[in-house]
């Protein structure tokens, strides 16, 4: 009984260690290196009543609103810094389902970086997308596309693959990615943005 008891109590122990939990997404702004641009990400929204019309009959779907039935993608906002205040760059949907879980702006806003989806870090087509300085995507990689480690030695939990320690701009094209396995290694890559692979 007593062995019983200690097993049971390593394994809830583990799932407490792998599980995890995200709260909703919220609207963020990312700036530049000298905060002369930036990007305000709004994660996808759902109206409070989207899925009462959902399910809702033919003959009762009348009762909704147009903004009821509507759901707004998750997009950015590009700004630039002025005198007379921030001047609209660009505006355009994002390809995450739900929002990035973070973003880079290079210093000449010519690029935008975004990495993970929320709530699925690591999975996916979107680990990395960036895009160019009127907002159109460029290109989007999953993680064994960069990664200098194998898959199976990041550490995971029940929704992620927590791969990246840290990211920075070298300059207006090139980005430095450091990724870190489970036994806490790091490894500092450089993508290039123009050349649209690492160096």
């Amino acid at each position: 009984m007593r062995n019983i008891w200690l097993t049971s109590i390593l394994i809830f122990g583990s799932f407490i260690v792998m599980a995890d939990s995200w709260a909703p997404p919220k609207t963020k702004d990312y700036y530049n290196e000298d905060r002369t641009y930036f990007v305000r990400i709004v994660p996808r929204t759902v109206p409070e009543k989207f899925w009462k019309w959902m399910n809702a009959k033919p003959r009762q779907k009348d009762r909704f609103s147009p903004a009821d039935a509507t759901i707004i993608p998750c997009h950015a906002i590009m700004y630039k810094k002025t005198k007379n205040g921030d001047s609209l760059v660009w505006k355009k949907k994002l390809i995450n389902q739900t929002a990035p879980v973070s973003a880079f702006v290079s210093n000449n806003a010519g690029y935008l970086v975004t990495f993970d989806n929320w709530h699925s870090m690591g999975y996916g087509v979107d680990v990395m997308v960036y895009y160019d300085n009127q907002g159109d995507l460029i290109k989007r990689h999953m993680l064994e596309d960069i990664s200098p480690f194998p898959i199976n030695t990041y550490s995971m939990s029940v929704s992620s693959i927590w791969w990246r320690c840290d990211t920075k701009f070298l300059d207006n094209n090139r980005l430095e990615i450091c990724f870190k396995d489970d036994k806490e290694t790091i490894i500092r890559k450089t993508y290039n943005l123009d050349k649209k692979g690492l160096e």
